[in-house]
């Protein structure tokens, strides 16, 4: 089938040569009709790419030379140059068609590429998510039943291997979590609470790994702190996502801040570590999935890519804004605003259960 449209378009560029050189040999005196010659070209080299472009500059030559009185009135100088335009034109056109042609091939293989590579993490999401709830639930069980046994180090290490495990978790939600947030499509649970509740919570969760580094956690609270009507579970995830990020670059015996203040707009939180900064050239776009592999290649102090994204996906489905300002050799500080009621665009009807993670 496409061997016989294309073999309908070179007939038709044949006749269009050919009608346009008889009605430059009979009324070609009376109206210069030569220049029609650049519709056929233009048309074999979009159709037919740089080699039939190129033969169908070389055909109208011929026929400029042979039947055109005007060309006949040229001087061989003036004749030659249309002529190489000709065939210059018909191949620059078909060289930029092909170019196009793969640039589209290219655009679709990495679309289709980018589709499987989804659909392959959604089965590792789903087929890794089972069992590491099974071992969260296993531990957790534990530390129910054999607590007042244990000792002061093994209960600190069972409550490590517990929050490791809920990391680990987390990270595996937001695998399908970005992409839900991308589309548009992960649902708000929105409800009254203290912002300083959230801010406590996402503390706790990450307080014994900054007790192992060495890592003070300070937290800056305002006393007038309104409520906020936002999902209380995104925001500590946002919370403990930039705490995790800070405690991976902080060295031993710094501290890191959290702070969180009213503003006109709503409540502006703050996470501040004294760790290595962020060169300037990533900082427009740290927040970027493939900008973050690219920033860890070349050494800057960033993560797995994952959670800086989440945190602006997530800020911004509230209505809000995500910032970040960085110093090399001072530290970093991750702002975020949330306004005082979630504008959000995807609200689920209830709040989510408990043992969301």
């Amino acid at each position: 089938m496409a061997g016989d449209r294309q073999g309908v378009r070179i007939v038709a560029i044949v006749l269009g040569l050919l009608a346009i050189a008889f009605l430059e040999w009979q009324w070609g005196e009376v109206m210069p009709f030569w220049q029609l010659y650049l519709i056929p070209i233009v048309l074999a080299g979009i159709t037919l790419k740089v080699t039939g472009g190129i033969l169908a500059g070389l055909a109208a030559s011929l026929l400029l030379a042979f039947f055109s009185p005007t060309a006949k009135a040229w001087g061989w100088q003036t004749l030659l140059g249309w002529q190489i335009g000709f065939v210059f034109l018909s191949g620059i056109v078909g060289f930029l068609k092909g170019q196009a042609e793969l640039q589209r091939e290219a655009t679709e293989q990495l679309r289709r590429q980018q589709e499987l590579r989804e659909t392959l993490t959604d089965f590792l999401v789903h087929d890794l998510r089972s069992p590491l709830t099974n071992v969260i639930s296993g531990l957790e069980t534990l530390k129910m039943t054999a607590q007042d046994r244990l000792t002061p180090e093994d209960a600190e290490l069972l409550e490590l291997s517990l929050i490791g495990a809920h990391r680990l978790l987390t990270m595996v939600n937001s695998l399908l979590d970005l992409r839900k947030m991308e589309e548009g499509k992960f649902p708000l649970y929105l409800k009254e609470f203290s912002p300083e509740d959230a801010i406590n919570e996402a503390v706790r969760q990450v307080q014994l790994w900054a007790k192992q580094n060495g890592v003070t956690i300070r937290t800056d609270i305002a006393p007038d702190l309104p409520s906020l009507v936002a999902d209380r579970w995104v925001l500590t995830r946002v919370l403990v996502n930039l705490l995790s990020n800070a405690l991976k670059y902080t060295p031993s015996g710094k501290t890191i801040t959290v702070s969180a203040k009213v503003t006109d707009e709503g409540v502006h939180f703050a996470v501040t570590d004294e760790g290595p900064g962020i060169p300037k050239e990533y900082l427009s776009r740290i927040f970027d999935r493939f900008v973050q592999v690219e920033a860890r290649k070349a050494g800057a102090p960033v993560g797995t890519g994952l959670g800086l994204t989440f945190c602006k996906l997530a800020v911004e489905a509230h209505g809000g804004r995500i910032w970040l300002e960085s110093e090399v050799g001072k530290g970093t500080t991750v702002h975020f605003l949330l306004p005082f009621v979630a504008n959000a665009t995807s609200v689920a009807p209830q709040s989510p259960t408990l043992t969301k993670s």
